[in-house]
């Protein structure tokens, strides 16, 4: 899916380079590369909150005693859940509002594209960030454990 996104955002921003070229554009093209690189973004927050591979976990591994180190982790991954629940709780809320006053974000043709389908990636974003870290976290919480 990344490499989807990403092929759509280059074809896109080199087609709005040439045809500016030519005094022409696409109105609702920097609008659509901006949507996109924000959930670009958020997916590579996922797999990166899946593989544990945020600067946060790796600075609690660096020069810690072996036996520290599944509690170091376990704290890791809970303050990254609980952080990453209150900013998922925030984007709802910017979602539900955005729903109830909805403005118009672009018009393709005839086709006119809400404000809150693009706001609606930000908290979808967020859940899947969060799901990683709590799977992390309760295999950080096994291995402090000792299971």
């Amino acid at each position: 899916m990344l490499v989807a996104l990403l092929a759509v955002m280059v074809t896109l921003a080199f087609a709005q380079v040439v045809l500016r070229h030519f005094g022409l554009g696409l109105l609702w093209g920097e609008t659509v590369l901006k949507q996109l690189v924000l959930w670009t973004g958020f997916l590579g927050a996922a797999l990166a909150a899946a593989s544990e591979k945020h600067f946060a976990w790796e600075a609690a591994h660096v020069g810690a005693p072996e036996r520290l180190k599944p509690w170091l982790r376990l704290t890791a991954n809970l303050a990254g859940a609980a952080i990453t629940a209150v900013l998922l709780k925030a984007s709802w809320t910017y979602f539900v509002d955005d729903r109830a006053n909805p403005s118009e974000l672009l018009a393709i043709g005839g086709v006119v594209v809400q404000s809150w389908v693009a706001a609606a990636g930000i908290p979808a974003g967020f859940g899947l960030v969060l799901v990683h870290m709590l799977f992390k976290t309760a295999d950080a919480a096994a291995e402090a454990a000792g299971k």
